[in-house]
């Protein structure tokens, strides 16, 4: 039930937020969620949706469908660095899976060792650490500021929209020190939306 209901709440707000077109219906883990039958730039919710999957899936091929012309930048913390952040274009995105190289994602909290690692490790670390499809909480354009780490969403893509998926935690003795969320900002040009940037948030020293 409680699954349900999140979906539920996750396609009325996303309505209200900017309306839908016809869609149709696919089953997740999270449940039936609504979605697009093709790659439909121009509907928020499908597009929403269909990033967190290929994101989830690490469908790369997809994800890159999605990607806007100038990248799309991954910040590990929730303080979005435009300076040290890794931008990957499209085709990047597109070959993840191929690639012999890592990327240095900025630096590790705490340690400040540089966070040096395969896509597929960054992924796995940054990206997919939580199953944000069956996040409880989900925000639309709303930076939380929950740590000691600055929340700089709002003013790095100001103008642009964004979805948070939130867990505040998952063992209740750790008392929200194990929070986790996944936000995906999104760029509409030429009629066309896209995603431009992937932000991990987690608690930090």
């Amino acid at each position: 039930m409680k699954k349900a209901f999140l979906v539920i709440i996750l396609i009325s707000t996303t309505l209200l937020f900017l309306g839908c077109q016809k869609n149709t219906t696919i089953e997740t883990n999270a449940g039936t969620w609504t979605t697009v039958s093709t790659l439909d730039h121009s509907d928020f919710t499908g597009t929403v949706q269909a990033v967190l999957l290929s994101l989830k899936n690490e469908d790369f091929l997809t994800l890159s469908t999605f990607v806007w012309p100038q990248g799309l930048r991954f910040s590990p913390y929730e303080y979005v660095n435009s300076w040290t952040d890794v931008v990957l274009d499209t085709e990047l995105v597109a070959n993840a899976p191929i690639l012999s190289r890592s990327f240095t994602w900025w630096s590790y909290d705490g340690s400040g060792e540089p966070i040096d690692l395969w896509i597929g490790q960054y992924f796995e670390k940054f990206v997919n650490d939580a199953d944000y499809t069956n996040a409880p909480e989900i925000l639309y354009n709303q930076s939380v500021q929950r740590g000691n780490t600055i929340n700089n969403i709002a003013q790095t893509y100001q103008g642009k929209s964004w979805v948070e998926f939130y867990f505040s935690g998952f063992d209740a003795q750790y008392e929200g020190i194990d929070r986790k969320s996944l936000t995906l900002v999104f760029e509409q040009v030429g009629g066309q939306r896209y995603v431009i940037g992937v932000v991990h948030g987690q608690r930090t020293i």
